[in-house]
């Protein structure tokens, strides 16, 4: 049975239309999708960046912190939270607590209010892992010791774990000044290279040299998007 000429050409035809609004929308679709991919790309690449600098000084963050407190404790300040802890801490024997001038008597010219006192007469390495990546990293010191020539201190840092390459370190001496003991500003900035783990330790320096510390002021930069 032969068709109609004219009908299959009416069919193509009704075909043809109906093809037409369909490429449309295909075409709309896609112009709205490639706009919206452009948008995002834009907004990402001059979205700006904010530096973020934060105090961890004992006496403003949260939870509130005692004198006596010992490590492990935490502190949040601004949104970012700083674990301190020793690898030599234990039940029985932290390394760490938070003391002030009303528990020590000790004259500290350089620091404020509560800091973090080193318990044990041993070598202890203090610990601070950090909720969030830093590229900076700022603090003040002070080494017990009584001698003429004051030992150096060192600032490690680390991504994750002191079991990895380190992003770089940092070394000071305190001086002498208005204090028992001398004093000093320790920092580190990694450039390009985050970090969120520091571990701050005297290196042994012969039987004369110090091997406690105290710590405060802990001023840290991180990257954060807006």
């Amino acid at each position: 049975m032969k068709m109609d000429p004219r009908r299959n050409e009416s069919t193509k035809m009704r075909r043809n239309r109906l093809s037409v609004p369909r490429l449309l929308l295909a075409g709309v679709a896609v112009l709205v999708l490639a706009v919206a991919i452009a948008y995002v790309s834009i907004y990402i690449s001059t979205t700006p960046t904010t530096k973020l600098t934060i105090n961890f000084d004992f006496d403003t963050g949260s939870p509130l912190l005692a004198e006596t407190q010992n490590t492990p404790l935490n502190q949040t300040s601004s949104g970012v939270t700083a674990c301190f802890s020793s690898p030599s801490d234990s039940a029985l024997a932290p390394a760490f607590s938070v003391q002030s001038y009303d528990t020590t008597f000790i004259e500290l010219s350089q620091f404020s209010g509560k800091y973090l006192y080193d318990n044990k007469p041993s070598r202890d390495c203090l610990d601070i892992v950090f909720s969030q990546q830093l590229t900076s990293i700022s603090l003040t010191f002070a080494t017990v010791e009584h001698h003429t020539e004051p030992s150096n201190i060192t600032l490690t840092a680390y991504m994750n774990s002191t079991d990895t390459t380190p992003a770089g370190l940092t070394t000071a001496r305190g001086t002498f000044s208005n204090g028992l003991y001398p004093q000093g500003a320790l920092s580190f900035n990694s450039g390009d290279q985050p970090f969120n783990l520091v571990r701050i330790e005297i290196p042994y320096q012969g039987p004369q040299g110090a091997t406690n510390f105290f710590v405060d002021n802990i001023v840290v930069t991180t990257t954060q998007q807006e």
